[in-house]
């Protein structure tokens, strides 16, 4: 479903990203730790062309994009991969002057151009998946932490993605609120939905995730069940991530 080769990216002159090759398949949940400031939210900024690369080549569900492409051809690969690939980030980027159900059926109005009736019918099957159908008329201003970043989950999930990228979802939340979000990255899971993740909820990783991958200064220095990766880490710099993270 994703493959990368030799990907790249740098910020004037300081190397982010460097040769990162990654896969994940159909169906699998990829969990990407690390410290601040180590890659994994440029890397999940790439995958969707939200950063351009400055080297090598990525692929989304048979859309691919090289580094070495001319910019409008860039451009068009990543307009469809972005078509395919649900993002949501840490902050919940709702739309303040649109209803709940508004905000979810946008992209179906504006990109799908579906005509409203349906566009409403398929919002509302949404908002009943994430538990928010009697929130349909609110603004996002009355709803909580929680309720905003799954309403933000309706709206990526209403252009039908093979793919979910999650930004740390629940960094900007209150801890009370974490685990409602939680269950509902679990239930697309449960659901066979492809899903990487940038998260600091280890209990999640450890539970959820097919795959660990552990980053450090831009590059990929463990891969690992999560059951290997938090029982008996391979490298130093895995070990004493891990053993600061128990020391909280």
């Amino acid at each position: 479903m994703i493959r990368t080769s030799g990907l790249s990216k740098s910020f004037h002159h300081v190397q982010v990203l460097n040769n990162i090759d990654l896969r994940v398949d159909a169906r699998e949940i990829v969990v990407l730790l690390g410290p601040s400031g180590s890659g994994k939210s440029t890397l999940l900024r790439c995958l969707n062309g939200l950063e351009e690369l400055n080297g090598g080549s990525l692929e989304v569900n048979g859309i691919r994009v090289d580094a070495e492409m001319p910019a409008s051809k860039k451009r068009a690969g990543f307009r469809d991969i972005r078509r395919d690939t649900g993002m949501v980030f840490q902050q919940f980027n709702l739309y303040p002057h649109k209803t709940v159900l508004g905000n979810v059926i946008e992209s179906l109005l504006v990109v799908k151009k579906v005509p409203r009736t349906d566009a409403e019918r398929a919002g509302m099957r949404l908002l009943e998946r994430v538990g928010l159908a009697d929130k349909r008329d609110q603004y996002p201003a009355r709803l909580s932490g929680g309720q905003q970043q799954r309403v933000a989950i309706a709206r990526a999930l209403a252009m039908e993605p093979s793919v979910m990228l999650f930004d740390e979802p629940t960094s900007a939340l209150d801890p009370e609120l974490v685990g409602e979000v939680l269950a509902v990255m679990r239930e697309l899971a449960r659901d066979g939905m492809t899903m990487v993740v940038v998260t600091h909820e280890m209990k999640f990783a450890r539970h959820v995730a097919n795959r660990v991958l552990f980053m450090d200064g831009g590059t990929i220095v463990e891969e690992q069940t999560p059951d290997v990766f938090f029982e008996n880490p391979q490298t130093e710099r895995a070990r004493k991530f891990l053993n600061q993270l128990n020391e909280h």
